[in-house]
């Protein structure tokens, strides 16, 4: 993931092409079905321009004239299927785009690991992967596009009229390059109201999310409406960036069509003279006066969509800042895959500091032998959680290292080491969905015999059991996200099945009494000695009774650090 961010563009607009170039042949044929769509109008402007000369000059009859005449509602079909179908594949790769960033963004975010998450605002980092992608589309599927319909359709517009009249060929040769100018000049006022725009979009984003999340909370305080009138100063913002940017896409628009209406006007002025003079037949102006609309067209179009692009790149910023942050120090990057069915651990000398802060942990070492309830304990802030999550292999130590068996935990591949530990969080995420599901998370599909026998021998275990009893539908309840329509002690039995239920041969459980009351904490604890004798548990609790079942306890929040 290093060499990958390694090798971004440090600018949006590089970024965006490079991704546009994954998906080149869906771009390249949407923008030749828009080119063919663009022959296709100049044909039926020959037909139309030389049906009008035939009746009106040379005296025809319609009826001569059928099969012209009906071809020009074909070829308006034609033209409009080559359109939809441009606008099709421009879509599909849009999509193909978003959805390959999203993936780039997913690995980046489990590249970065839980612990520099954490300090994240959820809404902000479901706005850069939500909204941030979504952002993009526009880009991909229109102005990409568009871009190069505005230089391919023009060039062939001029092929067809150079050759009938010079002048009016010059017109528009000279005429045009003022429509991307002015798009161009006024486009760089309106890209920094768009970065400010997305910013607010951001801030606007995540304070809600947030708010959303901790409503709970702001009611039993009272300060819904204080949150309320902070949202509502960010929407106002908000608002105002968008004025201020639809103010500038309503002038941008005003100045393109004013200059193309002014050019379409000259070449009129000039084939009138020239038609009054009888230096040109009708049916040439005409299909000439036909084709300089459609001439500035593509050019009109593009600086409509130009928009879109000034949108991508102030997306683009942030999802390039988001992409930017390093991981820390490299975790568990060695090459040693061991399949291990017992784990004897090993602390030499571990120390911890958060950056610059103080040491969190300073030269704790212990043996935890195989099979034994190892407890650390402490005051809130000695280090615990973060011992654990050493072990867990999320967090590098400062210094010191941690043995496994006697190989260094450094040097063991990060996902083969976590098939052998089972973690248990305080704060652990219950999802959408049924009880049996949020325990066997990594099941696809409904389980299997032995999968409902582990669950009811687990759920006797813990007490899970009589949870069920009560719950309308036992193991198919349906729980809400984070536990919604569960109790604190229903919660923490439930998190804690899901550590047991994993066949992993260490088990790593941050305050597993905590939220439970005398009976449910006894019978926890009782589970938790006989798992101890088949598997290596290292507990963080503050709860004496945890810590009088241990065979092992490090004190911690000393500066000796173990005991």
């Amino acid at each position: 993931m290093t060499k990958l961010l390694q090798q971004l563009p440090s600018a949006p607009e590089k970024w965006l092409r490079a991704a546009a170039r994954q998906v080149q042949g869906l771009l390249l044929v949407a923008v030749s079905l828009g080119f063919v769509a663009g022959i296709v109008l100049i044909v039926q402007a020959g037909i139309l321009a030389w049906v009008v000369h035939e009746v009106l000059f040379e005296g025809r009859r319609l009826a001569d004239l059928l099969v012209p005449i009906i071809a020009l509602p074909g070829l308006m079909l034609l033209r409009a299927g080559l359109v939809w179908g441009g606008e099709q594949l421009g879509f599909q790769a849009a999509a193909q785009v978003k959805s390959r960033i999203r993936m780039q963004l997913y690995d980046h975010l489990q590249a970065l690991g839980p612990d520099r998450l954490r300090a994240r605002s959820s809404g902000d980092l479901a706005h850069y992967v939500a909204d941030g992608a979504e952002g993009l589309e526009a880009y991909y599927s229109r102005y990409l596009p568009q871009a190069a319909a505005a230089a391919l359709i023009p060039l062939a517009v001029l092929a067809f009229v150079f050759p009938l009249d010079l002048v009016s060929g010059l017109i528009l040769l000279f005429t045009a390059p003022f429509i991307p100018l002015f798009m161009i000049l006024i486009g760089k006022r309106a890209e920094r109201i768009n970065q400010r725009q997305w910013r607010r979009l951001a801030s606007l984003s995540a304070r809600f999310l947030d708010s959303l999340q901790g409503l709970t909370t702001l009611k039993l305080f009272n300060a819904t409406r204080r949150e309320a009138e902070i949202i509502a100063r960010i929407t106002d913002n908000y608002r105002e960036t968008t004025v201020s940017v639809l103010r500038v896409a309503f002038l941008s628009a005003l100045v393109l069509e004013f200059l193309s209406t002014v050019s379409v006007a000259v070449v009129a002025v000039i084939i009138g003279f020239k038609l009054l003079s009888g230096t040109m037949l009708f049916q040439t102006g005409f299909f000439i006066l036909l084709l300089a609309p459609e001439f500035y067209l593509p050019l009109r179009s593009l600086g409509t969509h130009y928009h879109s692009r000034l949108s991508a790149m102030a997306a683009a910023e942030g999802l390039l800042a988001l992409l930017a942050e390093q991981p820390g120090p490299e975790k568990q990057g060695g090459r040693l895959r061991p399949e291990w069915s017992s784990v004897r651990l090993e602390l030499e000398a571990v120390s911890f500091r958060h950056g610059d802060g103080p040491m969190v942990l300073h030269q704790v070492s212990r043996s935890i032998p195989a099979g034994s309830f190892a407890v650390l304990a402490g005051p809130s802030g000695a280090g615990k959680t973060t011992l654990l999550r050493i072990l867990l292999g999320t967090v590098a130590p400062s210094g010191g290292r941690v043995l496994v068996n006697n190989a260094d935990l450094a040097e063991v591949d990060q996902d083969a080491w976590l098939r052998h530990v089972s973690w248990m969080p305080q704060n652990p995420f219950i999802l959408p969905g049924t009880i049996w599901e949020n325990i066997l998370l990594n099941l696809s599909g409904e389980p299997s015999a032995d999968d409902w026998k582990k669950l009811d021998a687990m759920a006797t275990l813990t007490g899970l059991d009589e949870d069920l009893a009560a719950l309308p539908d036992g193991w198919w309840s349906l729980v809400e996200e984070g536990g919604g329509g569960l109790s604190g002690g229903q919660r923490q039995r439930l998190t804690l099945n899901r550590a047991l239920c994993k066949p992993a041969p260490v088990l790593l459980l941050d305050e597993p009494t905590a939220h439970l009351d005398e009976g449910g904490k006894a019978t926890v604890l009782a589970a938790l000695r006989t798992m101890a004798g088949e598997r290596t548990l290292v507990v963080a609790s503050h709860d004496e009774q945890v810590r009088n079942l241990a065979d092992v306890v490090l004190e911690l929040g000393t500066l000796e650090g173990s005991s």
